[in-house]
């Protein structure tokens, strides 16, 4: 549906000279991203207020965007997909903030672990995406530094007892971690199955 509205307002453009047939494209398609974006904003802000737990929903998204951005990781086939994992995931995560008590000491290691994932494989790129090395580099760079910030979010909250800010942290390292562990067996039963 928002590649039918992203392919029109795009058509429109080029029709009236706004843009030429070398930036269609661009325009297209950052149109499409840009109505999924609002989308799955618009779906948080309903989910977290359905649950009860709007602020650990806007601050989950906040926390969980930019690391997701840099790191990489699982991507679906379709947007359609794409939107679908993303509520399913959004659901699970915010149901687990709400639900399940983490101790401090849990939290920690799962701080551990989950920095080990993500400097061992960050940034996981698309196979149909590949990054120069120079994009690695980076974003690798940016990875780092993102995990950095939220790792010291995580020991303030965990030290000044702000549990509910700590278990969103928490569970974004969790995902996070996840979808760069999915997104590197995709890659590699990708690349298997096009040897073979």
């Amino acid at each position: 549906m928002f590649a039918i509205i992203a392919n029109k307002i795009a058509k429109y453009l080029k029709d009236n000279n706004t843009i030429d047939d070398e930036h269609y494209e661009i325009c297209r398609y950052g149109l499409q991203q840009g109505f999924m974006v609002i989308l799955n904003f618009a779906s948080t802000i309903v989910l977290g207020l359905g649950f009860g737990v709007f602020w650990q929903a806007l601050l989950f998204t906040l926390l969980f965007i930019p690391l997701r951005s840099n790191a990489g990781g699982y991507h679906a086939k379709t947007a359609g997909r794409c939107y679908v994992y993303s509520i399913l995931l959004m659901s699970t995560i915010l149901l687990a903030i709400k639900h399940i008590t983490l101790s401090s000491f849990i939290c920690i290691i799962t701080l551990m672990f989950s920095i080990t994932i993500i400097c061992i494989l960050a940034p996981v790129e698309d196979n149909n995406k590949p990054l120069e090395k120079i994009e690695l580099r980076v974003y690798k760079n940016r990875t780092l530094l993102i995990t950095v910030i939220e790792s010291i979010l995580l020991i303030i909250s965990l030290s000044l007892r702000w549990m509910q800010i700590a278990y969103c942290v928490t569970w974004t390292f969790i995902m996070v971690s996840a979808i760069l562990f999915a997104g590197k067996c995709k890659n590699k039963k990708t690349a298997k199955s096009n040897v073979l």
